[in-house]
């Protein structure tokens, strides 16, 4: 059996594995196989592929593979995740398939980067905050912009993922506890289209409180559905989500990064995308003293570790303490 026979069986399996993978999570072994796998191991058979080979394998990632998109050197945490789900395959055979007794990837390490790689993200500096937020608010209180605006308030002031704003419902939503919980995410799948599943990681799914100005806004966008619905009558679509078009049905999950690059170029604003306001969320939490397991909490991560590897540069109390230092904060900024 070669690699690449064992890799479809994997993903085609009916059994008690490959049916528990997320349709996003399949797409992503996609890509980690076809980019950083196939051509060393695909055409090999899997009995004849040795530790000696993985490891240089390995290596040979580690000083010379580039992120195909962007042509930068491959991050450490890429090439663990393909060294995982090389593992991975490999357990598929001996558990499932009983095919060999080995793992070849066991007690193989990603070696540590000779150069310090630090991957500095990109966020807002609170000059820019202050523009932005601006900017937006003239936007929220206009039909077109409405509900792309408070979307992208949302996320910069919650640290939500973009797909965990367009999963967002109503029953989401306690504006007596003006906390928010995330149990689903909506996004664009390629090959798959638009699908709704559940969040990334198991820490992923939780609740965050949320300060008063953003459920203020929130509140806002519910009386503009409500109102749409009274004057399109039978046109109008209850789909019940919180972002959607003016008919009622929830937006596509690109349409509000693309609204954003627009409102970005249209104000000469510094170009970023809305996962970078993830990281700007994550300086502002910083700036104002949150505890790194705190942050870690309310971005969903699974554990600090994550946190720390991500954020390490912003980082040297509760979840009610950030909120309400997060209302200070904008509070503040608003002066500017």
């Amino acid at each position: 059996t070669t690699l690449n026979a064992l890799f479809n069986d994997f993903m085609a399996h009916n059994g008690n594995i490959s049916t528990e993978l997320k349709v996003s999570t399949a797409r992503r072994y996609e890509s980690i196989y076809n980019n950083q796998i196939k051509e060393f191991f695909g055409n090999r058979q899997i009995s004849k592929i040795t530790k000696v080979q993985i490891r240089n394998w390995v290596k040979e990632l580690s000083e010379n593979g580039k992120n195909l998109r962007t042509g930068e050197p491959l991050s450490p945490k890429t090439i663990k995740n393909a060294l995982s789900l090389l593992s991975t395959l490999y357990k598929y055979a001996i558990e499932d398939l009983d095919l060999l007794e080995k793992n070849p990837c066991e007690h193989v390490k990603v070696p540590k980067s000779t150069k310090k790689y630090k991957i500095q993200k990109d966020f807002y500096k609170e000059h820019e905050i202050a523009d932005l937020i601006s900017l937006l608010f003239k936007e929220k209180d206009t039909n077109t912009g409405k509900c792309h605006a408070t979307a992208i308030l949302l996320i910069l002031f919650t640290g939500l993922r973009i797909g965990e704003a367009m999963g967002l419902r109503w029953e989401d939503i306690d504006f007596n506890e003006s906390t928010i919980n995330i149990e689903r995410i909506r996004l664009m799948v390629p090959n798959d289209g638009v699908i709704e599943d559940t969040p990334k990681t198991e820490g992923s799914v939780r609740i965050i409180t949320v300060p008063d100005f953003v459920m203020e806004m929130l509140k806002d966008l519910q009386v503009y559905q409500r109102n749409n619905k009274i004057v399109l009558g039978e046109e109008y679509t209850d789909s019940g989500y919180v972002f959607t078009v003016a008919e009622g049905t929830p937006h596509h999950p690109h349409n509000t990064y693309h609204w954003f690059k627009r409102f970005l170029k249209r104000y000469g604003l510094r170009d970023t995308t809305l996962h970078d306001l993830r990281h700007t969320h994550a300086a502002i939490l910083s700036s104002i003293g949150v505890q790194i397991i705190d942050v870690s909490k309310r971005l969903g991560h699974t554990n600090t570790r994550i946190t720390q590897e991500v954020y390490e540069y912003y980082f040297r109390n509760t979840d009610k303490d950030i909120s309400d230092k997060l209302e200070q904060f904008y509070q503040r900024i608003r002066k500017m």
